[in-house]
């Protein structure tokens, strides 16, 4: 340490003074420390989030498996409704079952001119006029109805379709039932197309007799032993679609055999002729109009 002249004390360090004392040091860290870590921790204060965790769910009391909690802010679907298994529906009746359809007989042709001839061609138009005729079942008119309906068609083949229904002389219904049956019948003949139909002339009358049959009752059936004709020969089918059945009528239908397919007829009973379908020699049965007979 020097005094100048002016009186001024200056003192000069002494080596190692200007380095830092590490006491000092230590003790600043301690009180960092303190400041910055353990006091928020016994304050209970958090300066940073926790990590997240899964949570684990709560075991059921009844042992089930616990189920995933819903969304926050969402609100618990409804429980799921409980349906009783529904018995199978009854199997809707079949229109054969509700009618009875003859086969369609021509009863009277004319010319363009509208000249009536003598002597009519039989044309193949029963397998396209038999679908519209049964479609009758759904008739509302025919709900609960018994008795016969005679049903003519009138056929243009300039147009292509049927112009006109009527109602036959052989009618047994009350009036009322039969017009409401023929309005449905109209109807269902609009839609009827004769362009692939072989005819000799320009327009024809066809007739028809359905037998409406409450709902359940069927023709008695004869269990004894049926008698099949003697009837041979080849014939072709002449329907667009012939079903072929294992037994006449209401038997299993076991084929389809296509406009042009070649039979053999082995059998009759009665509108229906026991034929040879395939190259195996296997025998069932078809409507006689669907191969011309």
């Amino acid at each position: 340490m020097t005094q100048d002249k002016s009186g001024l004390t200056v003192r000069i360090p002494k080596p190692g003074d200007d380095q830092p004392r590490l006491s000092r040091v230590a003790a600043i860290a301690v009180v960092g420390f303190a400041i910055g870590v353990l006091w928020p921790r016994l304050a209970g204060i958090k300066l940073v989030p926790n990590a997240p965790v899964e949570s684990e769910p709560a075991a059921a009391a009844s042992g089930d498996e616990a189920k995933p909690a819903a969304p926050a802010g969402s609100a618990a679907p409804p429980p799921a409704a409980k349906v009783a298994p529904a018995g199978e529906p009854a199997p809707a009746a079949e229109p054969s079952d509700r009618l009875d359809v003859s086969e369609a007989k021509v009863t009277s042709c004319r010319d363009a001119k509208g000249g009536r001839r003598d002597k009519c061609d039989a044309i193949a138009v029963d397998g396209l006029m038999r679908p519209k005729v049964l479609a009758l079942a759904t008739c509302p008119a025919a709900e609960g109805v018994q008795g016969k309906l005679s049903l003519g068609i009138e056929l243009d083949f300039d147009s292509g379709k049927a112009t006109d229904v009527l109602k036959g002389k052989s009618t047994n219904l009350p009036d009322a039932t039969a017009d409401a049956l023929i309005a449905c019948a109209k109807k269902e003949f609009q839609t009827l197309s004769l362009s692939d139909v072989k005819h000799e002339h320009t327009k024809y009358t066809v007739f028809t007799i359905v037998e409406l049959k409450p709902p359940g009752q069927k023709p008695a059936e004869d269990k004894g032993p049926k008698e099949v004709a003697t009837a041979s020969g080849r014939a072709s089918v002449t329907w667009e679609v012939a079903i072929v059945r294992d037994q006449p009528k209401d038997g299993e239908i076991v084929a389809r055999l296509m406009r042009g397919t070649r039979v053999v007829v082995t059998g009759r009973d009665g509108d229906w002729y026991r034929i040879k379908y395939d190259a195996k020699g296997a025998e069932a049965w078809v409507f006689r109009t669907a191969i011309g007979m």
